[in-house]
């Protein structure tokens, strides 16, 4: 993406959160999400500079007529996700309708993954992520997004406003859904290696040597992972246990636990076990952060409930 294309995306954004009233600061992330400057100091010194032209693009969608938000051409996507199908009064999901094909036929957790990744799940596939789901629904305080999230709502700053600051926390690279990409990328990495002759004992052996980090193993300041044995539970129970990228993993957790100590988090055997259903990394996650914005939304809900006095 270019410069001038973030920046006027930016300003489209701004002018979009305007017309709906979303708080100024708020307003803000959007246009940032996509300048996403290099540095603190970077990103201050560009909302400076270029103060106005923002102030201006907010406030014109603020004072301004109302209207639906307008998308560059080349984001008019074909087909497209989803729209509103007036002349049906239906939603457009992919390549269903939600009222005609989905409403009473499927489950919610069926659609929401059919919506985020194009996988349609039978009612014995979905009932076996719902338990994976489940065994991720972590909300201690002590997690990064969860304090991050807490801090904000237990100050009263609102449920909104702590949901964003939680889900900014998932933007890292070593938490939830990003953690299990990478480990996804390396699973293939793996995969390929060995279709070539090399074991995957080689290739972490080599990732050790190189002082490289994978994402999915380690779990340092709290420990092994209890979700493990949980997780091997569910895929034995629905014969999931011995599919290609489960048992990969399971080699590739050895070998790291005999070179290094580390073994395999809840990360790593979400990778494996949506690689196997054919998602690609970048779908695994979409759908580990499904499962968490669900924990966000919870401790958002409930400090915001317990909300804090200020100290003296």
């Amino acid at each position: 993406m270019t410069a001038a294309h973030a920046y006027a995306d930016a300003l489209a954004s701004l002018h979009d959160a305007g017309a709906v009233r979303v708080p100024p600061w708020q307003a803000l992330v959007t246009a940032l999400a996509s300048i996403r400057p290099d540095g603190i100091g970077a990103t201050i010194d560009w909302l400076v500079a270029h103060r106005a032209e923002l102030e201006a693009a907010y406030a014109g969608g603020r004072d301004g007529k109302l209207a639906l938000p307008v998308l560059p051409p080349a984001m008019h996507f074909q087909p497209e996700i989803g729209y509103l199908d007036r002349p049906r009064d239906d939603h457009a999901l992919r390549e269903r309708y939600l009222f005609a094909d989905l409403v009473g036929r499927r489950s919610f957790s069926q659609v929401a993954i059919y919506a985020i990744a194009g996988l349609e799940l039978s009612a014995g596939d979905a009932a076996f992520l719902d338990g994976f789901g489940i065994a991720n629904l972590l909300v201690d305080p002590r997690a990064w997004p969860m304090a991050v999230t807490r801090r904000v709502a237990a100050r009263g700053g609102g449920h909104a406003a702590a949901v964003t600051a939680g889900t900014a926390m998932m933007s890292t690279s070593v938490l939830a859904g990003a953690a299990a990409a990478d480990c996804a990328r390396f699973l293939r990495r793996v995969d390929a290696a060995g279709r070539e002759g090399q074991p995957p004992a080689a290739v972490v052996a080599d990732v050790l040597a190189r002082r490289q980090r994978v994402m999915g193993f380690g779990r340092p300041l709290v420990g092994p992972d209890e979700r493990v044995p949980v997780i091997e539970r569910l895929l034995a129970d629905a014969g999931r246990a011995k599919l290609p990228f489960v048992t990969l993993l399971r080699e590739v957790d050895a070998a790291f636990a005999a070179g290094k100590g580390l073994r395999s988090t809840a990360a790593a055997w979400a990778a494996a076990i949506l690689s196997d259903f054919g998602l690609s990394p970048d779908a695994v996650q979409a759908v580990s952060n499904f499962w968490v914005s669900v924990c966000v939304s919870a401790q958002a809900l409930y400090s915001g409930e317990r909300a804090v006095a200020e100290e003296a």
